[in-house]
């Protein structure tokens, strides 16, 4: 008991330390959980070459203090995709600020942050991807407050729901939805730049096919068997703070691993736990890319109940994933086999598949 004090003390005390770049998606509606079936098909193997996967795969990125993970999870997956389809090399690097505008414009007007899988894959699908170059990555939320001089030109001539929704998308969304001449002739801030942005995403549609494959999986043996043959997929998922040992699981009192913080562990949101209790009354998602499983890894965690006593739990079996946190404090230690990977993290198969939903990205 006393080690375990220990550790969550530690936690309490890092709280201004660890988990600043932590944010997250808006709570996730009508997920999609997987059956868990691949246990009953023995022709998979227990681990899949989660390293090899890996080295197909972009860098780490951080979202900053915007809640796109999503867009970061499915920017991740499309260089991915576009490496191991031979499109790209690993230098790829794709804008996830055209996507955030294209999440909060084009899926109706969009007041808050935060968007899912399947409606960023359609948008990269119809509208095409950018370059970070042409448009790079803001990581300020101009909705909590503060001046800057592009946040005032892009979206000071608005108002009400218009404007709300540039603070999160960074441009006037009825750019998006303006013809190109319209665009070409407009004095709107940002029209020109979303002219070129809009062309230049029509000649990523000229060269990257799609398949018409269905995104949404519905079974782990798809999941196992899209990540046994190098194939990454996204994932989104109920957030419940102790699980994942967020900095707000010391703030509502649910307890904090320091250690498995660091670690990149995510465990399981135990029944009548404070954390399965307390998450469920501040709802968030998340979404990450899963590049891999291992059914023999234990991670054991030690969970703040109910009543007030610390029980410990071991889980067998993991899925490792890329995060967008960056990869100096979540997951700044991650061990995957004998090699460290900053910023990724493994998350216990209970956890993922009972309140996870899984996609793939058809890159043909």
């Amino acid at each position: 008991m006393g080690a375990i004090m220990k550790k969550l003390i530690i936690g309490l005390l890092s709280i201004t330390a660890l988990g600043q770049e932590a944010y997250l998606d808006a709570p996730y509606e009508n997920l999609v959980h997987p059956v868990d079936n691949a246990k009953n098909i023995k022709s998979f193997n227990s681990v899949s070459n989660t390293k090899e996967l890996i080295s197909k795969v972009t860098s780490v990125k951080s979202q900053g203090s915007r809640g796109t993970c999503s867009i970061f999870s499915a920017t991740a997956i499309l260089e991915a995709m576009l490496i191991i389809k031979g499109y790209e090399t690993k230098d790829v690097d794709l804008s996830e600020e055209w996507l955030e505008y294209l999440a909060m414009s084009t899926n109706g007007l969009k007041t808050t942050d935060g968007s899912y899988s399947y409606a960023n894959f359609n948008a990269i699908k119809k509208y095409g991807m950018v370059s970070e170059n042409t448009l790079p990555y803001i990581s300020e939320d101009w909705s909590e407050g503060g001046f800057s001089s592009l946040k005032n030109e892009r979206c000071s001539h608005l108002t009400g729901n218009y404007l709300k929704n540039c603070y999160l998308g960074h441009f006037d969304a009825r750019l998006i939805n303006s013809t190109l001449t319209a665009l070409k002739d407009s004095e709107i801030s940002g029209a020109q730049l979303v002219y070129d942005l809009i062309k230049e995403g029509k000649e990523f549609k000229k060269k990257v096919k799609f398949s018409n494959t269905s995104s949404q999986l519905y079974s782990t043996a798809e999941i196992k068997n899209y990540l046994s043959n190098g194939i990454p997929l996204t994932m989104g998922i109920d957030f419940f703070y102790g699980a994942w040992n967020h900095r707000k699981a010391a703030e509502y009192g649910i307890g904090r691993d320091a250690s498995n913080w660091n670690e990149g562990i995510v465990g399981y949101p135990e029944y009548n736990s404070k954390d399965r209790t307390i998450s469920r009354q501040h709802r968030a998602g998340h979404s990450v890319m899963i590049v891999g499983y291992d059914d023999n890894y234990v991670v054991t965690t030690n969970v703040l109940m109910n009543d007030g006593t610390y029980k410990e739990f071991n889980y067998k079996g993991v899925y490792f994933f890329k995060n967008s946190w960056g990869t100096s404090s979540f997951g700044a230690t991650t061990k995957i086999g004998n090699e460290y990977y900053p910023g990724y993290g493994i998350i216990t198969q209970k956890y993922a598949n009972e309140m996870g939903s899984f996609y793939v990205l058809p890159v043909e």
